[in-house]
């Protein structure tokens, strides 16, 4: 071949090495090797490497790193990349260790003192011929300014390619307006200014009305958005300046010619020993084999659009072990939303798409939901039910048990299973696929896209969907055993068996049931609130001597700092802060602030709770149907959305008052069995305290005692602020406070909090023996662990950062304590919801908040029921001390709480 044919042909990819290893360090769970040498983010690196090196086959290869110190840009603008948050430090450890693993591959670098890695960059897009193909492998917005018909950006994790017109879709403007979209919008995490008061959407329609920045600045006086004409006014350098920070350099000195940048065979023994060493056995055992095949597997689906095939399928899928599906197209809420379609998996690479819900000139005939929910009824329910799994089991169950068919109990579950594993880490099936099956998959956003501007699930292409959810499904096919080895060995099976997957069902049978919201309650509490909030508004514009926009931290700043001179906190980058802490502060001085306080609180629970309620009741069940998650929080709790009935907040009398509105239907009551300290009572079970255990075991006051134990003197002569002040440390023990953080609460001297802790901790010495044991144990294992088993990893333990450190140790004991909390009342749903439908009663659980269950039950089984809830709550777990629950019922949840 000539040299004019090869160049014709030539490939090349760029690798923005800070872009990779970053993506890397936060989408991997932390690894480290036997030596406790962080190695995540160096393993993400390589699996890109080689996984661009196997689907480019590139003929010209370089990684890009940024060279250390300053670049041109800081001489511009001294505050650029001002505002950057420090590098974990375990990244930074990473780093040397990825660019000596690149030389030992044996790949060209290219490092250039006193510019970037995107000039670098530019430049070899720059120079490279015309006929050249180039690749970036990268998603750094700056480097989309280089996109064009023979340049794109490639995102291997989500197996995305951005060309000009996928730039158009992600910015609102190709690839040439770019550098004037960042001119306007700025860059936070460079520091770049930008025009404050222009956002990326108004700065992409200016840009499409004037074509660029010096066009927009020059036809300023012909903007109709004031407040745009108004800021591009002031900020005009600051524009200008922006753009110059924004450009990228294409005329850097570099130290090689990309044609020089030809990739040669490793250095094996030197990679040999690098990977024995980080303890990559996978990489080691491919090092001398061939190489492997592209990583997007084939998947072949079929669609089955009619009865015959249907029965077809399932006749073949009642044959199997267990059946791998997925419901596709759903909502948050399945009750709200309902999916178009279900996914089968055949094996690894064979899979089945029904559709039932697409819609649209060019949907094929397919079958009716009807029809498609008696053959699942008949494969997944009944005698002869298959065990089934996949992800979002409870959304499947909801889907079926809304039609009547309640399926067996589910056998697996991905996305649980990978939380479980590590609570920290992407669950996405397409990151669980790359990290575990070396398999790149589309995520559902790149199928319908994002937002606004996402097509809905039922008029998306039937043929586009099935290829979408056959390799979904099948992906999950293949997750399952290697997931199921993981929980084995990290000793996660029986949690994950006897509680989380039971949940599933539990949790899909309280969504169905819901709770009945009193809409006329509501309606009164917002028009009384709407005439509180009127009459604090009225005070604080008294107090402050003119009306200003009570809602308006710019306002309110010049009420407070400029008018009444009050003392400036803490600064932001809008000016002072007037948030919750500041103005809790401020209220010792003036009272102003804690009007301010007062009408935030209540219009926040106005417009979240009271008005937000009734726009949320289904019209056919006249119920609200609150979601609940499994892996929404590290520690294990459940989280609650559509409403967050988890965040309604009982400290206050107009936060409880909204929980009059949490009504039953007619001839029933709301009963809650709540249970009482049970973080303290599991603090005393871990630390074996004998004054703890003897103090739960007798049944008395835990504060009461605290503050007799620490101060010394009889329980009866405590009193009520000494009994607060114990209860402070209590919880300030538990939740890692430290003497500052309990004097603010309390209002008291940091000195005095202090003496406190230590009087504490002398009197109750097996607890600080607990605190120091958990977080020994945990930075020596890299994690804590409940007392059913569930884990929380905590790299920072071990961080040089005294800040980090101390948050991680904190994080350490709160994750045991509250995390045990967690399973403990899940378990116990799971027993209640089995008991109930054993004995066949009417009664439902229909929320969980926190420690709270909360069931609807007919009148006349109040009693037995509330006696059966408290019997398995109370006998969930045998700790060193008794679990207590205190039970309540009522004809509201506040009656009943």
């Amino acid at each position: 071949m000539s040299d004019s044919a090869a160049a014709a042909s030539s490939h090349l990819v760029v690798i923005d090495a800070a872009n990779c290893i970053y993506r890397a360090f936060f989408a991997l769970p932390p690894l480290r090797n036997s030596a406790g040498e962080p190695t995540h983010a160096v393993l993400g690196f390589v699996n890109m490497l080689n996984k661009v090196i196997r689907e480019e086959a590139p003929d010209h290869l370089v990684v890009v790193f940024d060279a250390p110190g300053r670049s041109f840009r800081h001489d511009l603008y001294a505050d650029y990349k001002a505002t950057r948050d420090a590098q974990p430090e375990e990244l930074s450890a990473q780093i040397p260790v990825v660019r000596a693993l690149v030389d030992a591959y044996r790949i060209p670098v290219l490092e250039v003192a006193g510019v970037e890695a995107d000039d670098v960059i530019a430049t070899l897009v720059a120079r490279a011929p015309a006929s050249w193909k180039v690749t970036i492998l990268s998603t750094d917005k700056d480097l989309m300014q280089l996109v064009s018909d023979r340049v794109s950006l490639l995102d291997t994790m989500k197996d995305r390619r951005y060309r000009p017109a996928d730039v158009k879709a992600r910015l609102g403007v190709p690839p040439t307006q770019v550098l004037d979209l960042r001119a306007l919008t700025g860059d936070p995490s460079d520091n770049i200014p930008g025009v404050r008061g222009i956002g990326e959407k108004g700065a992409a329609q200016l840009l499409e009305q004037w074509g660029s920045l010096e066009a927009i600045l020059a036809h300023r006086d012909e903007i109709r958005n004031a407040r745009a004409r108004s800021a591009l006014g002031a900020q005009e350098a600051q524009a200008r300046l922006s753009k110059q920070l924004a450009r990228l350099h294409t005329e850097v000195a570099l130290p090689a010619e990309p044609r020089e940048l030809v990739p040669r065979e490793p250095d094996r023994a030197r990679l040999e020993t690098l990977l024995r060493r980080l303890e990559f056995a996978r990489l080691l055992a491919e090092l001398d084999a061939t190489p492997a095949p592209a990583v997007a597997t084939a998947v072949e689906t079929e669609v089955v659009t009619d009865a015959a095939a249907l029965g077809r399928l399932v006749e073949r899928l009642a044959r199997a072990e267990a059946v791998s599906l997925i419901p596709v197209g759903g909502g948050e809420s399945v009750l709200r939303q309902e999916p178009v379609g279900v996914a089968f998996a055949l094996d690894d690479t064979h899979a089945a798409y029904v559709p039932f819900g697409h819609r649209g000139l060019a949907a094929p005939p397919t079958l009716g939901v009807e029809a498609v929910v008696n053959e699942l009824g008949r494969l997944l329910a009944g005698p002869h039910a298959r065990p089934f799994g996949g992800r979002d089991a409870k959304a499947l169950q909801i889907f079926l048990g809304e039609r009547g068919v309640e399926p067996a109990p589910c056998a697996w579950d991905a996305e649980i299973a990978a939380f479980l594993i590590d609570p920290a880490a992407a669950r996405g099936t397409p990151a669980l696929a790359a990290r575990h099956l070396g398999r790149t998959l589309r995520s559902w956003e790149e199928l319908a896209g994002r937002g606004a501007r996402a097509t809905p699930a039922a008029e998306l292409d039937v043929q586009e969907t099935a290829r979408w959810a056959g390799e979904e499904v099948c992906a999950l096919h293949g997750l399952a055993p290697r997931l199921h080895q993981r929980l084995a060995g990290d000793g996660l099976e029986p949690l994950y068996r006897q509680v989380e997957l039971p949940l599933t069902r539990v949790l899909a049978r309280m969504e169905r049931a819901g709770v009945r919201v009193d809409e006329a309650v509501l309606g009164a509490l917002s028009r009384e609130y709407e005439s509180e909030l009127a009459r604090l508004e009225g005070e604080i514009h008294a107090l402050a001597g003119e009306v200003f926009q009570v809602a308006s931290p710019k306002q309110l700043q010049r009420i407070l700092f400029e008018k009444l001179k009050l003392p400036a906190l803490r600064r932001t980058k809008t000016g002072f802060s007037t948030d919750e802490s500041v103005l809790e502060k401020l209220a010792a001085q003036h009272e102003l602030p804690a009007r301010v306080l007062a009408h935030r609180r209540l219009a926040k629970l106005k417009s979240t709770y009271v008005d937000a309620l009734p726009p949320l009741v289904d019209p056919k069940s006249g119920r609200i149907h609150p979601c609940f998650h499994q892996t929404g929080a590290a520690t294990g709790r459940l989280s609650a959305s559509s409403p967050n009935v988890q965040n309604i907040p009982i400290r206050t009398e107009e936060g409880v008052r909204i929980r009059e509105a949490f009504v039953p239907a007619e001839g029933r009551q709301l009963v809650s069995a709540d249970y009482s300290q049970v973080e303290l009572r599991i603090l005393a079970h871990y630390s074996g305290d004998e004054s703890l255990i003897e103090a739960f075991g007798s049944g008395e006051d835990i504060h009461r005692r605290t503050a007799a134990e620490v101060l010394g003197i009889a329980p009866e002569a405590v009193g009520a602020d000494q009994r607060a002040r114990a209860k402070a440390v209590n919880f300030g023990i538990l939740y890692g406070s430290s003497a500052f953080g309990i004097a603010n609460q309390l209002g008291i001297a940091s000195a005095d909090a202090a003496a406190m802790i230590q009087a504490y901790f002398e009197r109750y010495r097996g607890v600080r023996r607990f605190l120091d044991e958990t977080v020994a144990g945990a930075r020596e294992r890299g994690y804590v662990a409940t007392l059913l088993g569930r884990r929380r990893y905590l790299p920072d333990l071990r961080s040089r950062n005294r800040v980090l450190r101390a948050a991680a140790e904190r994080m350490a004991v709160n994750s045991v304590i509250q995390g045990t909390a967690a399973d403990l009342i899940k378990k116990a749903m799971v027993e209640v919801d089995a008991v109930l439908r054993r004995e066949a009663s009417r009664a439902c659980l229909i929320l969980q908040v926190h420690d709270e269950l909360v069931l609807e039950v007919p009148e006349a089984e109040v009693g037995p029921v509330g006696e059966l809830v408290r019997s398995h709550m109370q006998g969930v777990w045998r700790l060193r001390v008794p679990l207590l629950v205190e039970l309540g019922s009522g004809r509201s949840w506040r009656q009943a709480h």
